[in-house]
């Protein structure tokens, strides 16, 4: 559900959803006010139709752990995990924080796999999961790592 600031950074395209979907300006007041809960589902249904729309432009997702970086990149037919796992405690720390490393601290990982849902389901359960959407920059670092390993 998107939250009233998101809302309102959206409200041209909230009013277009309304129309598309034959809500008037004054049926949408009086919606609100006679049956919340029924303009809470549309709101709902707008949130979801925002969120589907980003995920179909996304291709990168990250999650970072204090000890694990795990990178997604969701193509047309499969996602490919990339990943970071250190080996001692406090290399992931010493990653983020200096230029130099001993790639024998971390072990990477590197795996690929079709989807069984949507593409975009998937890619709701791995935020619901702690991932962010990412610019992808991290995957293409670690994806170079894991080629020269």
């Amino acid at each position: 559900m998107l939250s009233n600031k998101e809302l309102k950074l959206m409200e041209k395209d909230f009013i277009e959803y309304l129309v598309v979907n034959s809500i008037t300006a004054d049926d949408w007041i009086k919606l609100k006010k006679n049956d919340p809960e029924k303009a809470q589902m549309i709101l709902e249904l707008f949130s979801d139709v925002v969120l589907e729309k980003v995920l179909r432009k996304s291709q990168y997702l990250k999650k970072v752990n204090k000890d694990s970086i795990l990178c997604f990149h969701y193509q047309s037919n499969q996602v490919v995990l990339v990943g970071i796992q250190e080996n001692i405690p406090g290399a992931i720390t010493k990653l983020w924080t200096s230029q130099s490393y001993n790639i024998d601290d971390y072990e990477l990982m590197h795996s690929e796999k079709e989807y069984k849902e949507q593409r975009e389901i998937e890619m709701y359960r791995m935020i619901e999961k702690g991932a962010i959407i990412s610019d992808g920059k991290l995957y293409k670092q670690l994806i170079l790592l894991t080629v020269e390993k």
